[in-house]
């Protein structure tokens, strides 16, 4: 902490209303003036000397523990909720694979012995990937059945054709001198074009997330194989120290992973939770 902060702190700490009321409150209270001279200076001293004191220091670093562990159960709190909410948007089948999962990281992290600690986050990392993996999943399976683009492909060949007919017969009517007609058909025409850009458009976001969900089926696949290749080798090697390496492995890109997810549309989960959270809590779930 720095100085400037330590003396504000200083300012809020019952050790400067102390200092206050026993410097300034007695110099007022003597009502003559060499006591209040002497009271300030008595004053001015202790903003001198108090805040460097290891009094004051040990009881500012008790303030800060407690404070920063107040903090911490609430970005607890806030992250169990998140996953909770989560967790209940899923199906059945969802919920199912979630909690395969998370019993065998449960699994892992009972069995990495004294290493537990060092791998605890990365491993809650996964289960916490892998619980938004399976929501966006099913958000663009369900939006992917309702707006097919092979349907959509097929409206935008067919309005493709219509402006094309409606600009052959503007061109007719245009040189046939019939204002009226080609006032009609341009007016048409503009339409059509407006309805063709709009489809076009949404032709585009529809493969765009049918290719998310491609990407995010095969992210689900890579994460299980993941967790199911570290439980082997935990189980077979039965080497707790190795599994740092092994997890360095498995989680070599899981972070392109997260910022892909961050950057999804359908995505409206938090991506940036620390390691030091995630190894707080058990990544198993209850409905």
């Amino acid at each position: 902490m720095t100085g400037l902060k330590r003396l504000a702190a200083f300012l809020r700490s019952p050790h400067h209303a102390w200092l206050a009321l026993l410097t300034l409150g007695i110099g007022l209270a003597s009502a003559n003036v060499p006591g209040m001279i002497a009271a300030a200076a008595a004053y001015a001293l202790g903003w001198i000397f108090l805040p460097d004191s290891n009094r004051f220091r040990r009881w500012l670093s008790r303030k800060q523990d407690g404070e920063a562990t107040v903090e911490n159960a609430d970005e607890i709190a806030r992250f169990e909720a998140e996953r909770q909410g989560v967790y209940r948007q899923l199906s059945r089948d969802g919920r199912n694979a979630y909690d395969t999962l998370a019993t065998a990281i449960s699994e892992i992290r009972r069995n990495a012995g004294e290493g537990e600690a060092s791998h605890a986050g990365r491993l809650g990392q996964m289960a916490w990937t892998y619980l938004r993996l399976l929501l966006t999943r099913e958000t663009l399976e369900r939006f992917c059945h309702e707006e097919n683009s092979s349907n959509i492909e097929g409206e935008v060949a067919t309005v493709r054709g219509e402006v094309g007919e409606l600009e052959e017969k503007l061109a007719l009517a245009e040189n046939r001198g019939d204002a009226a007609g080609a006032g009609q058909d341009a007016r048409l025409l503009q339409s059509k074009r407006s309805r063709l850009d709009g489809l076009e458009r949404h032709l585009e976001k529809v493969r765009q997330a049918e290719a998310d969900l491609a990407l995010t089926r095969a992210e689900i696949e890579r994460l299980v194989d993941s967790v199911r290749l570290v439980r082997a080798d935990l189980v077979t090697r039965r080497d707790p120290d190795a599994l740092g390496g092994e997890l360095d492995r498995a989680t070599a890109h899981f972070h392109r992973t997260r910022d892909w997810l961050r950057d999804l549309e359908f995505d409206q989960t938090s991506a940036d939770i620390p390691d030091e959270l995630t190894a707080t809590v058990p990544v198993e779930l209850a409905g």
